[in-house]
């Protein structure tokens, strides 16, 4: 298992770490090691989406608390190393670009759904909210729309 960036609360800081969590479950008690690898991302609340059996995309995320991340990264794995790499920058909507809040979720294949409000001004419940799903599973990346009153 690995685990990417992080947020800590106290000092206001995205460490640029990679924490690597392997269990063996030999006859007896199990062995959990965690190794602490360093990287070059500092993120936070970012998606992560599978699209090929050892090729993962980070997408989206805060870089602090007030700079959205607007790249995606490419991570490679293979037998004990991990590659990242920048990927391709999506064609951000205006939208996107100009808001102060998203959020999202893997939807599979390299797919992934955002949100952002309608109004960033007025943020209450009864706003409404722009959906955007980003396919970078297919040959051609893809950006759909849709809005909810």
């Amino acid at each position: 298992v690995y685990i990417i960036g992080g947020h800590t609360l106290e000092s206001n800081l995205r460490p640029p770490n990679i924490y690597k969590i392997k269990v063996d479950l030999p006859l007896g008690s199990p062995n959990i090691t965690c190794t602490v690898l360093q990287s070059h991302l500092s993120v936070s609340s970012a998606i992560v989406t599978h699209t090929s059996p050892d090729e993962f995309l980070i997408v989206g995320g805060y870089e602090s608390d007030s700079q959205k991340r607007m790249i995606c990264n490419k991570v490679s794995l293979s037998n004990d190393t991990i590659n990242i790499q920048e990927g391709e920058t999506p064609d951000w909507t205006g939208d996107i670009k100009h808001s102060k809040t998203w959020f999202g979720a893997d939807m599979g294949h390299g797919a992934v759904l955002f949100g952002i409000p309608g109004d960033n001004k007025n943020q209450n419940s009864d706003s409404s909210f722009f959906f955007y799903v980003l396919n970078l599973g297919g040959e051609e990346d893809l950006m759909q729309s849709c809005s909810q009153g």
